[in-house]
């Protein structure tokens, strides 16, 4: 029990690691990259980056400390490592958050997520759906009128579909310098790097995650050939589809969840193409832009 208890340990410190990393190079895009024209750092997106993610940590430990100290468990916090899973809770949401969301409403949003998603099911290791998830889509449907972005890659692909053009920079797109709908989404070479450090760390499930951006990719294919043929604009489809938005960001942290994602290999794949089938139902036919919060909390149900 204890070789497990320390291997279980490893894992979610290699995933606040990734987490951590993320949140450092959030901070940096948004401040150095991702820019107003004609500038060359943003104050402001600095700012505001380094204020949500400290504000999501900080509540979501408040919030658990609270409870620890109601069930008599407060000295659990005296180790860092009982704050790990709090801390990746709090990062978590707000890098899947743009800077347009008010700080009132990423604290309601973490207070959620922490008390009716984790602890009303008994904590980490019992809840039924990611509980960062909750927390995100309550933030995107409450405050949705004051959570306005636009311009992004994956609404310009809309535009597309309604006969308007536009050429995307792939290497804009891999250093994150875009509208984002989460900060912590944009970087794509580095959820690249994370995603295989995370495989390697068996933290991450290589069948999960490969069929679920196989599948995404699959259907991105499908769907710009037939509206668009065989051609770059196809291409463009897919590469825009896979690295921006919440698809990559998921693969790394969302779609193999430790506590909410399947245990069995044929289920792990199936569970992956599902979510998959369902992001991209959501992105070309729905309302909303992005559909990775929405299918993976639809696939916790398997």
């Amino acid at each position: 029990i204890k070789n497990n208890q320390q291997r279980s340990y490893k894992r979610m410190l290699a995933l606040h690691i990734s987490i951590l990393v993320v949140s450092i190079v959030a901070i940096l895009t948004r401040a150095f990259i991702a820019v107003p024209d004609g500038e060359t750092w943003s104050p402001e997106g600095l700012f505001k980056t380094f204020l949500m993610l400290a504000v999501g940590a900080g509540v979501s430990i408040i919030i658990e400390l609270i409870y620890a100290l109601s069930e008599g468990k407060a000295q659990e916090f005296a180790q860092y490592k009982r704050l790990v899973d709090p801390i990746n809770t709090g990062l978590l949401i707000a890098l899947l958050l743009p800077t347009a969301t008010p700080i009132y409403a990423l604290v309601i949003g973490v207070a959620v997520a922490v008390y009716a998603a984790k602890i009303v099911y008994g904590g980490y290791g019992f809840y039924i759906f990611n509980p960062v998830l909750v927390g995100v889509l309550f933030i995107q449907i409450t405050f949705e009128s004051q959570i306005v972005v636009t311009g992004t890659p994956l609404m310009l692909l809309k535009e597309i579909f309604e006969g308007g053009s536009y050429v995307f920079s792939y290497f804009d797109l891999l250093i994150g310098n875009y509208e984002a709908l989460a900060i912590g989404s944009t970087s794509a070479i580095v959820l690249v790097g994370l995603l295989a450090y995370l495989i390697i760390n068996k933290v991450v499930d290589l069948r999960t995650s490969g069929a679920y951006i196989a599948t995404i990719a699959l259907i991105s294919l499908i769907i710009g050939f037939v509206n668009f043929g065989a051609n770059l604009v196809m291409i463009n489809f897919m590469v825009v589809n896979l690295i921006t938005g919440m698809a990559l960001f998921g693969a790394v942290f969302l779609i193999s969840e430790a506590v909410t994602s399947p245990t069995s290999r044929e289920t792990k794949i199936l569970y992956a193409v599902i979510v998959g089938v369902l992001t991209m139902i959501v992105r070309v036919l729905g309302k909303n832009i992005e559909g990775v919060a929405f299918a993976i909390l639809f696939g916790n149900m398997i």
